[in-house]
């Protein structure tokens, strides 16, 4: 069972949450959602309800979805990933990066994303832009890595590793070598160059050169 949040800023989402939802579920079967609220857009809110879900609740992983554009320095708008790093005890910076990445091949604008993602404790947060379609496409070019990384955070032996990932993609690559065999009966087989029986009249003269010395 893995114990979800999502937290929503500074409105509730219904259509992004819901896409959120089924990514997630279609992912992870085994996935429940244990909360899903908002939050308004002050910071200390923001980390106050991260922190109580990290720490009280123990949620596996928690799911914010907007308050990450570009904003003013001095602004308190848009506190999200501020709010995150302030709690997070451990950065996740492949999971951003892979997301804007991701995003930008649909639209240059995914690259205004601020969004943060790491560990707190034993539970992932990971920073979703607002909207439905920016929501769920940020989440799919990650949510198939979300389940490793919470094994790895409860400690479970059999977690996948990055090395034996590429260990086991290497042996699906590696070109197979066959010896050489005897050809059979009926396989194709170049041609022969034909031969052409020899004129009488053209031996005879090339016997009267020979004895000739011609």
């Amino acid at each position: 069972m893995i114990k979800t949040g999502i937290l929503c800023v500074p409105a509730y989402d219904e259509a992004a949450s819901d896409a959120v939802r089924r990514l997630l579920h279609n992912a992870m079967p085994a996935l429940i959602i244990w909360a899903d609220r908002y939050a308004a857009g002050q910071r200390y809110l923001v980390e106050e309800l991260l922190r109580h879900w990290c720490d009280e609740e123990e949620l596996d992983l928690i799911l914010t979805i907007g308050g990450a554009l570009p904003a003013p320095g001095p602004s308190a708008h848009e506190i999200v990933p501020e709010a995150t790093l302030a709690v997070i005890e451990r950065t996740l910076p492949g999971l951003p990066e892979a997301m804007r990445a991701y995003g930008a091949e649909e639209t240059p604008l995914a690259l205004l994303d601020r969004g943060a993602a790491g560990i707190r404790g034993r539970t992932v947060i990971v920073n979703l832009p607002a909207g439905e379609n920016a929501a769920a496409l940020f989440l799919a070019a990650i949510v198939d890595v979300l389940a490793p990384i919470i094994a790895h955070l409860q400690e479970d032996a059999t977690a996948p590793t990055i090395a034996a990932a590429l260990e086991a993609a290497m042996a699906e690559e590696k070109p197979r070598t066959s010896r050489p065999t005897m050809a059979s009966p009926g396989d194709d087989i170049p041609p022969s160059r034909p031969s052409t029986p020899l004129n009488s009249d053209e031996f005879a003269e090339f016997l009267r050169r020979r004895t000739s010395g011609a």
